[in-house]
């Protein structure tokens, strides 16, 4: 059975347009004028050696022609002429015109080319060597031959590896000339087998990387190692499992399909438009590297390699699915999103957007009409009323990048139910590692190499091999240089970096109000924002209006690392005067800021002692009587180890909240697991615990958030077996095993549901 990796990506270039490169294998269903199959592989040599008997028997075949032609040479030509001058053919090889081949190269030196193409009503060969290369003919296929050719008394025939440094030297405006049209289109390697590894790695070598990520290579079910794929694959082959005759079945399909040329769109929001190379302005790569935001001179910089997880992507959208990446901070999904942006070709219009409104999305729509739109959305939880209305146009195609528990929190969304596909970028592998530390510029590389570990984001990979000052010690120098100016500055860098991860900006009636009458002047705000502008940039976009000025924090990396890194008394000051100081009605795209403002494990960090930390959340319900804040204080004091008025909190909320509120329920049953499961056992714990683990199943049976309760379920069934290691326990580990194998499908890659899984996995196994 055919097997094509990557298969809508690989149509879609079979339609619009793909290199073709055929070694001896792509003949195998032809003949000569005497109807004797065309010999491949070892038989060409077999036959010299019985048409001059003379010769040494240990030769291989480059070394054998070589030394027949220095003595018998008319006659070397003679017969390898009549051997591959086709007479015949499998009418199959007919399907190639229903495909959009654009250059054909072959390392073969017989005409079946030719001869198929001959007299066709659609489609001729254009013979670049000779007549150069054709110019807006629908109808040509520019076919170049690189080992010679039968048909050309003038070419000579060469038989062994391309050489193509030898061919550099030899005529180097022909093989620069060669090359450029090979990075025009995507590639199929169709014939070629493990002995013409040489030209393989040649041509591989010979393809930019902007292309080496479409290139197939078609391999025989039969006569193909596992060893060979994975040689294949070093070369970023992508592999299709196919014999010849049946891949030229395969093209019949297209018989019916239109092939397709690409329209020209007016692009009816050019604000939002993908910049060209020759657009952006240009800054040092080292500045990527070091954690600063990616721009789009880093997105066009060589030295920001594509990553696996681009052709997964590419794939899915080529299938006409929406696709969400996720992962944990820095984990590289908005420089993914912006290189798919950049690279992807799409027929119709690409946008990039982050922080849309459902009026933004309505303007949108209007705007676009029926014209087809690939829309980049960074950040989905901000944009998600905007996102279920636009994910309901048959002419709008989504990309959206997304942390991880963003997403879970978000996840009752009616658009991320249906037509999407989940990819988690979290995890690396040895390949894309090795990558990314062979791009990081040698003056800042660390001279000793850090290896790949399990677990390690892509960040942390490129933190530990520069030689740059860690990023904990970069917020921390900021923010000492910043207490020797002025203490302010200190909260104002803070206060900006806060609001940032909670989806928000810095606007001037903020900075106002968090001032209060300290500095009550407009003009001294200013001059702190002026001493900032290295860490603050000014914001225009969806949450700006015209009657005063945003600000936005330039690393996107030091402010998602607040809550782990930034001095303790200096957080907790800047959260008691932000919430003491600034009304809801003020702060900027309050509906998701809300959401992740008042998280229990920033809390937990900013106020160790309890007194303080409840003082806070008191506060904050005051102003604000939301169920949801009762839960994050519930869930603080509950990770403070104040169970018993975490029960209460808790209690308060699911009364606020109603009884149907997942969220909050599930926040119950993690409460009531954690002040159970340390304690000494007895049969009340017993009972608790098991309480706990039916109202997380309750959870999941009513809730549309699945993984979000499959996920707590499954880590409390791994602690549960921990102690008890029963039936029951058992029991709990199947059914978190059978739930989370329902989230890691082909359409959702979620990494903590997959390495949860894992482990639930081992313990299954090891308990049998």
């Amino acid at each position: 059975m055919m097997e094509i990796e990557s298969k809508s990506t690989f149509e879609r270039c079979l339609r619009e347009g793909i290199n073709i490169f055929t070694g001896a294998g792509f003949s195998l269903l032809a003949k000569d004028k005497q109807e004797r199959p065309l010999p491949i592989g070892d038989d060409l040599r077999k036959e010299l050696l019985i048409e001059f008997p003379r010769s040494p028997q240990a030769l291989q075949l480059p070394q054998l022609c070589t030394l027949i032609s220095r003595s018998r040479k008319d006659d070397l030509d003679k017969y390898i002429k009549s051997r591959f001058n086709v007479g015949s053919f499998s009418e199959k090889y007919r399907n190639l015109e229903f495909i959009n081949p654009k250059f054909i190269f072959t390392t073969n030196v017989d005409n079946l080319l030719e001869s198929v193409f001959a007299g066709s009503p659609n489609k001729y060969l254009n013979n670049a060597s000779l007549n150069g290369v054709s110019f807006q003919d629908k109808a040509a296929i520019d076919y170049i031959y690189l080992h010679g050719s039968v048909s050309d008394e003038e070419s000579p025939l060469i038989f062994g590896d391309l050489d193509i440094a030898s061919a550099f030297s030899n005529d180097p405006k022909r093989w620069n000339y060669f090359r450029s049209l090979m990075n025009r289109y995507p590639t199929l390697f169709w014939g070629y087998a493990l002995r013409d590894a040489g030209t393989l790695q040649a041509f591989s070598d010979a393809i930019e990387d902007n292309n080496k990520k479409n290139s197939w290579i078609i391999v025989h079910p039969g006569y193909t190692s596992e060893d060979e794929v994975q040689y294949y694959k070093s070369l970023d082959l992508k592999i299709i499992v196919s014999d010849t005759e049946s891949f030229l079945e395969y093209l019949k399909k297209f018989e019916s399909s239109p092939l397709i040329s690409k329209g020209v769109y007016d692009n009816p929001l050019p604000e939002h438009g993908i910049p060209s190379h020759s657009d952006i302005q240009h800054r040092a790569i080292q500045d990527f590297y070091q954690g600063a935001t990616p721009n789009w001179s880093d997105i066009y910089s060589p030295r920001v390699a594509k990553l696996r997880h681009y052709s997964k992507i590419e794939e899915q959208t080529n299938r006409g699915r929406n696709v969400l990446i996720t992962g944990g901070p820095a984990t590289g999904k908005s420089t993914l999103l912006m290189q798919f942006a950049a690279f992807h070709d799409f027929n119709g219009i690409k946008l990039l957007l982050s922080d849309i409104s459902t009026a933004k999305a309505q303007t949108i729509v209007t705007k676009l009409s029926e014209t087809p739109a690939l829309l980049f959305v960074d950040n989905l939880q901000t944009s998600i009323d905007a996102l279920n209305f636009l994910s309901s146009k048959k002419n709008i195609q989504l990309i959206i990048a997304e942390r991880d528990y963003a997403y879970l929190s978000a996840s009752n969304a009616n658009f991320l139910r249906k037509n999407i596909e989940i990819i988690d970028i979290t995890a690396l592998n040895e390949k894309d590692a090795q990558t990314v530390i062979a791009s990081i510029p040698e003056d800042i590389k660390a001279r000793k190499r850090y290896s790949l570990q399990e677990g390690d984001s892509l960040f942390e990979l490129i933190e530990r091999n520069c030689r740059t000052p860690s990023i904990k010690d970069r917020f921390n120098n900021v923010i000492d240089g910043l207490r020797k100016k002025d203490d302010t500055l200190v909260q104002l860098f803070l206060m900006a970096c806060y609001l940032h991860t909670c989806r928000s900006i810095t606007s001037m009636d903020v900075l106002y109000y968090y001032f209060d009458k300290t500095h009550n002047d407009y003009k001294e705000i200013y001059r702190l924002i002026a001493i900032l502008s290295s860490s603050l940039s000014e914001y225009v976009g969806e949450f700006s209006e015209e009657n005063q000025d945003y600000f936005a924090i330039r690393s996107n990396l030091l402010a998602d690392h607040i809550s782990m890194i930034a001095p303790i008394k200096d957080l907790a000051k800047m959260l008691i005067t932000f919430h003491h100081n600034v009304p809801r009605f003020c702060v900027p795209n309050f509906d998701s800021y809300k959401r992740r403002a008042y998280d229990a494990r920033l809390f937990e960090r900013a106020f160790p002692k309890v007194e303080d930390g409840k003082a806070i959340y008191d506060i904050i319900y005051r102003k604000h009587s939301s169920p949801f804040n009762l839960q994050q204080k519930a869930l603080y004091l509950s990770r403070r180890g104040e169970h018993q008025p975490a029960f209460a909190v808790i209690d308060e909320a699911i009364s606020a909240g109603g009884s149907r509120n997942w969220s909050i329920k599930n926040s119950y049953a993690i409460i009531k697991f954690r002040a159970n499961i340390d304690r000494k056992d007895c049969a009340d714990v017993r009972k608790a615990l098991d309480e706990s683990m039916d109202a997380l199943e309750q959870c999941h049976a009513a809730d549309t958030r699945k993984a979000f309760h499959a996920m707590t379920y499954a880590d409390h069934s791994l602690r549960y077996w921990k102690k008890y290691r029963n039936d029951s326990a058992i029991s709990y580990l199947e059914k978190s095993k059978e739930w989370l194998s329902e989230e890691a499908d082909e359409d959702n890659r979620i990494g903590n549901v997959s390495r949860l899984l894992r482990q639930v996995n081992r313990v299954l196994s090891s308990a049998k």
